[in-house]
């Protein structure tokens, strides 16, 4: 038989035919035929005995299926086979009545019951086999672990961005009994559910209000695992793979954390599940398999110092032969779409990094007597690699070869002439060339000692380069340590740092770039490059490389190129002693790639505003100095000293507190093995100042003792250079040789590895970021309370409950990937608060919030002023409001007194709206009849609105308008005087104190809109002098806002009523002051001679803010003012009761945190909008 389409669609719940014994163990059997059953499992939808029991066990044993199910069995067949599962009693009714149509009459034509249950099974197959052609590969995960993500999300309600990464069986302890159930990862949530005898237990924690991670193992918790938020502690034990959960824990916290940081989301590999291996685990969940690939690609990189772009392939276990020793060394070898690496099981035995951009051949030798199943890789440069006892040998050369066919040839990026000559006008020179070392054309004296062991140890890594290698391909061995660690010449310095840092990789395939980032950043001013001109000078000024312009000029262009590289970092301080020393021994354009390798990869996220990296070292040193030097640790902790030094020594490698000739053999041992070396001189420092630090009483006296040791390390063996800066005071202390002091930290400290460092930064970066976010918000709640506007009329208890349900909506949405189609990020105040300039809501998240702690919520049409609020609020016209500007909006109307929220209402209909704003606003209002239908008063007011209208659309005029504007100034201009007048009628609305020079200036609004010429108006005193008047078109709009306020109101018809006296006799008010204005311009322009406006009228009809777009059907000389417009809502008992009515934010607030719960109980997104941070 031939199933219908629709089945094919509908096919989800079929799956592969299952075997099973016992039938109607805990089911019970609701329909059956003769060749099959379908079946409830027992206590589903009830609350009885049975119920609790099942669910018990199916919580415990992890086997909780779904609650229906279809069995096939024929009547002389003791097996059963299950061949659809489904959540709903619809769903599997579907499918009962499809296999009733297409099924049962073609069993009934077998002869053998064999025969109808091979048919059967072969159909079922054939339904789930289509399925999984139309499912993406993404999706494809194993039926199991799908139903329990399905469960997860239906028992947290969370919404269909939330995925599930793995769960584990554990107990919980809750109280002092464990509760056993399932611990749910995620990608945002850590969650709990356990169901024991009717008791449900559950815990949903976000991952980035997760402040402490830590395994432990003692007599009262055995292999727990205890998570910490910032309000409570929580233990988990009872682990089948304690080390596997743990680790998967950690990787989710340091993700959010490092998304926290970056602001970036989370997007899955999708081109894993596709990926050719002979050995890649499929049973795992994808996601969970993309997050440990994604680990292993970490420790790749990090390991050989490759791109940060660079994602591990495979890797398999093999022997390399070493020509140098020959031998052959076992070890693994790593396979990537740009690199072949290799290295031993024998910790520094040897390492190799062969790019494939650089490689020739590859073929198989099986004529070599000694290794078997060996190939060999031949590069450019004729250099032979022998590997053998390759397992997957065959395979692994197809896969060589499919990369090798996908390496794309780098080409030269173009620096248009144009760019370049421009460059050179804007440089006051001729023309620009990348610079060569500094040192080498400013050389230094050297003693004759020091030029001895400087051509003794040129010696020794040309014949080290002989034996192993020279360039990308060199062998790495011991060997290579033990000479970097005497300190590199300073003529292969630049090429050895190039090497070992992995900088050489991103030069050679990016050809061109570094000129093209100077021909884009140089010659342009702003923040970054005013903040490097200034330090530039201050950049190793003992030096005479910085004492020229060359070397000034160097700098200036490296800087500023990294700056418009990484415009998320731009310049940080410290930056340029780091780069001015890349400098000397670096050509220009080497060392503007160490220094990419070096903020981007080496010491990532220590160069940016919040030194986030730094700050998480300083945590990692605090704990290594607590193991390794506990008595001193002690004593530095009750000082407060590491928290004072660790910040200079790590943002510049020492190289601001050691004199830079010698602090260089640090960067060398940096450059070579990571940042561990770091950590390694920092405890050698502390250790040998042990004693003389134990003995200081305050922390000056022990900053003193180590500025004093490290100002005194010297390099016998360096060139001579003006040490003016590091001279003692008394100038006789005995001095530390560099070496020395490298030695003792490799042999004292060398056991510490880039792996243990990795694993207490993870353990700090949850306490650093969580610790910036608290002081974020608090900066935030300051700057708010610091504003008399909010402080007078919301308290802070208010405040704080608001910025946490901003502050949760922005984490959820972020963490989600929502946000606004098309909204750029905020235009952000550099100038503003650090903390207040995060939070920024779009028009989405503004409606929201407003329309549910907001008075104006009810009525007809709400979301209409609330756009209007929102472009008012939105002065410089990027789609964002700032959290102040939210605030005080939300707190003059909710507190306020009557002239605030009479101010509000009318500042948000001068405000110029999108067409899409408020389509069809009048055409609603006056098409609608209102809900009490025979109404004389309703009946007068809508009369009232349609005589002024006269069958017009609000669509019509503002498009006309947006088209007038459009082409009314040069653009430029007339952004500028938009933005300008925008900006003054918020302030105007809000009351914000700003400069009286700019608000009253010649394009000012009070200018352009003064009601009348008397000076005394624009006295700053008064608190609506800079409201600008209001013309017909705009009051129309405003009084049908304010008519369906009271849509639905109790007291309507004595509100209808109200409106009517009070609208005409604004009416009335603005025709007389069209006539008092027309009288004294027809005599000014008589006495003028001419028929042109004056000049106060052509000011306020050119203006963009206010002035509404001229026709017929206006009367563009009616206006009226603020104060004849509150005058008149004053009069008025009813009216100026509703504005005078207070709203209570405290219950609003705890009003919208349950509604957003009831949201997430809908498992759908809490809101559409978005906050941008």
């Amino acid at each position: 038989c031939r199933a219908p389409d629709r089945c094919v669609q509908d096919c989800a719940m079929w799956m592969k035919p299952e075997e099973i014994l016992l039938a109607n163990a805990l089911w019970v059997t609701e329909q059956s035929n003769g060749f099959f059953t379908l079946q409830r499992r027992k206590g589903h939808g009830t609350k009885g005995l049975s119920s609790v029991l099942v669910g018990t066990l199916d919580s415990v044993f992890d086997s909780k299926p779904a609650p229906y199910r279809i069995l096939h069995r024929t009547p002389l067949s003791e097996v059963s086979y299950v061949v659809a599962t489904s959540l709903s009693r619809e769903e599997i009714f579907q499918n009962w009545a499809w296999i009733e149509q297409n099924l049962l009459e073609t069993l009934k034509s077998f002869d053998s019951e064999d025969e109808a249950t091979e048919f059967v099974c072969c159909k079922i197959r054939s339904l789930v086999a289509q399925r999984e052609v139309s499912l993406p590969e993404v999706d494809q995960d194993n039926a199991q672990f799908q139903v329990n993500a399905n469960r997860f999300a239906s028992i947290f309600n969370l919404p269909p961005q939330e995925k599930l990464v793995n769960y584990y069986s554990c107990s919980f302890w809750k109280g002092r009994l464990p509760q056993q159930g399932w611990l749910y990862l995620s990608m945002q949530h850590l969650a709990f559910h356990s169901f024991l005898f009717g008791q449900t237990t559950r815990l949903l924690l976000r991952w980035t209000d997760i402040t402490t991670l830590e395994r432990s193992n003692n007599f009262l918790f055995p292999e727990t695992i205890m998570v910490a938020s910032r309000q409570k502690k929580h233990y988990f034990s009872m682990f089948t793979n304690i080390v596997e959960t743990f680790t998967l824990m950690e990787q989710l916290a340091n993700l959010a954390m490092r998304q926290l940081i970056s602001e970036e989301t989370f997007e899955a590999d999708k081109q894993l599940s596709r990926k050719l291996s002979c050995n890649a685990p499929k049973k795992l969940p994808l996601l969970k398999r993309d997050l440990d690939a994604r680990a292993q690609s970490e420790t790749y990189r990090t390991t050989f110092r490759l791109p940060l772009d660079e994602r591990l392939d495979g890797s398999l276990e093999c022997c390399l032969w070493t020509p140098y020793n020959k031998q052959a060394v076992r070890g693994k070898l790593y396979l990537s779409p740009n690199y072949i690496c290799f290295e031993s099981r024998v910790k520094n035995l040897v390492c190799l990094v062969i790019p494939l951009r650089l490689l020739q051949v590859t073929e198989k030798v099986d004529s070599h007597h000694s290794l078997s199943n060996a190939l060999i890789l031949t590069t450019r440069n004729k250099v032979n690699f022998l590997f053998a006892q390759v397992e997957g040998r065959d395979f692994l050369i197809e896969k060589i070869s499919e990369l090798l066919a996908k390496i794309p040839q780098p080409k030269e990026i173009p620096c248009p002439e144009d760019d370049c000559t421009s460059l050179a006008s804007s440089s006051s020179s001729a023309s620009w060339e990348p610079e060569a070392s500094l040192a080498s054309r400013f050389e230094l004296p050297r003693s004759q000692e020091a030029q001895e062991a400087e051509t003794q140890k040129e010696k020794q890594w040309e014949e080290h380069f002989a034996e192993y290698g020279r360039g990308l391909c060199t062998y790495r061995t011991s060997k290579a340590q033990e000479l970097v660690l005497e300190g590199i010449p300073d003529s292969l310095r630049g090429e050895l740092w190039m090497l070992y840092s992995g900088a050489i990789h991103e030069l050679e395939t990016h050809p061109g770039y570094y000129r093209k980032a100077v021909s884009e950043s140089m010659g342009k001013r702003n923040a970054t490059s005013e903040e490097i001109e200034r330090d530039l000078h201050r950049s190793l000024p003992e030096h005479p490389a910085f004492q020229s312009s060359q070397g000034i000029n160097a700098l200036r262009r490296l800087l500023n190129a990294y700056a418009w590289r990484n415009p998320a970092i731009g310049y940080c301080q410290a930056m340029n002693i780091v780069a001015s020393v890349l400098l000397l021994y670096a050509s220009e354009e080497e060392a503007f790639w160490l220094l990419v390798a070096l903020c981007e990869r080496l010491l990532p996220d220590y160069y940016n505003t919040k030194v986030v990296g730094a700050l998480i070292d300083q945590g990692v040193l605090e704990d290594l100095a607590r193991d390794h030097i506990p008595e001193l640790y002690t004593k530095l902790d009750s000082l407060g000293v590491l928290s004072m030094i660790s910040l200079s020594w790590f943002l510049t490698i020492f190289l601001s507190v050691i004199p830079f000739e010698s602090a260089v053999n640090i960067v060398d041992c940096f450059f070579y093995d990571g940042a561990k070396v770091v950590f390694q001189v920092a405890l050698a420092v502390l250790e040998a100042n042990q004693e003389r630090l134990l003995s200081c009483k305050d922390d000056g006296e022990a900053m003193m003792v180590l500025c004093s040791y490290l100002e005194n390390v010297q390099n016998p063996q360096a060139a001579i250079c003006s040490r003016s800066a590091f001279q003692p005071p008394g100038g006789s202390k005995a001095t530390v040789d560099i070496s020395t002091l490298v030695y003792d930290s490799y042999s004292k400290y060398g056991f510490l590895t880039s792996n243990m460092i990795e694993k207490l930064r993870l353990k700090h970066r949850l306490s650093v970021v969580q610790g910036l976010q608290d002081a974020n918000v608090k900066n935030v709640l300051r700057s708010l309370s610091l504003d008399p506007r909010i402080s007078a009329l919301l308290t802070q208890d208010e405040l704080s409950d608001l910025v946490a349900l901003i502050r949760e909506q922005q984490l959820s949405q972020h963490s989600w990937g929502m946000g606004p189609p098309g909204v750029a990020p905020p235009n952000v105040d550099s100038g503003a608060p650090y903390g207040e300039q995060l939070f920024h809501l779009d028009m989405d998240q503004f409606l929201s919030f407003l329309s549910a702690m907001g008075p104006w919520s009810r009525g007809e049409h709400p979301r209409r002023l609330g756009v209007r609020l929102f472009r008012l609020a939105d002065a410089d016209c990027d789609g964002w409001v700032s959290l102040a500007d939210f605030c005080r909006i939300l707190a003059m109307s909710s507190r306020g007194d009557m002239d605030d929220r009479l101010r509000l209402l009318y500042g948000a209909h001068l405000a110029v709206c999108q067409p899409g704003d408020v389509e069809d606003s009048h055409r609603d209002t006056v098409d609608d009849s209102p809900e009490q239908e025979g109404a004389e008063v309703a009946t007068e007011a809508e009369e009232y609105f349609s005589s002024l209208e006269e069958g017009s659309s609000v669509d019509q005029i503002l498009s006309s308008s947006s088209t007038a504007e459009e082409g009314s100034t040069a653009p430029g201009l007339q952004q500028q005087q938009l933005l300008q007048q925008r900006t003054e009628l918020l302030d105007a609305v809000l009351q914000r104190s700003r400069d009286t020079d700019s608000l009253f200036g010649s394009c000012s609004l009070s200018s352009s809109y003064g009601s009348s010429g008397d000076p005394s108006r624009f006295s700053s005193k008064s608190s609506d002098v800079t409201l600008p008047d209001m013309n017909q078109e705009q009051f129309v709009q405003m009084w049908q806002t304010v008519y369906n306020l009271f849509v639905g109101h109790p007291d309507e018809q004595d509100f209808y009523h109200a409106l009517a006296c009070t609208g005409t006799e604004l009416l009335q008010m603005g025709e007389m002051n069209h006539e008092a204005k027309t009288q004294p311009n027809e005599l000014a322009g008589e006495s003028s001679g001419g028929d042109g406006p004056t000049q106060q009228e052509a000011c306020r009809e050119g203006s963009i803010v206010a002035a509404s777009v001229s026709s017929d059907m206006w009367d563009r000389h009616w206006h009226i003012s603020f104060q004849q417009f509150r005058a008149c809502l004053h009069k008025d008992e009813h009216l100026a009761s509703f504005f005078d009515s207070k709203t209570p934010v405290s219950s609003a607030l705890e009003g919208l945190r349950n509604s957003r719960i009831q949201q997430r109980a809908s498992s759908t997104p809490p809101l559409t909008g978005a906050i941008k941070v």
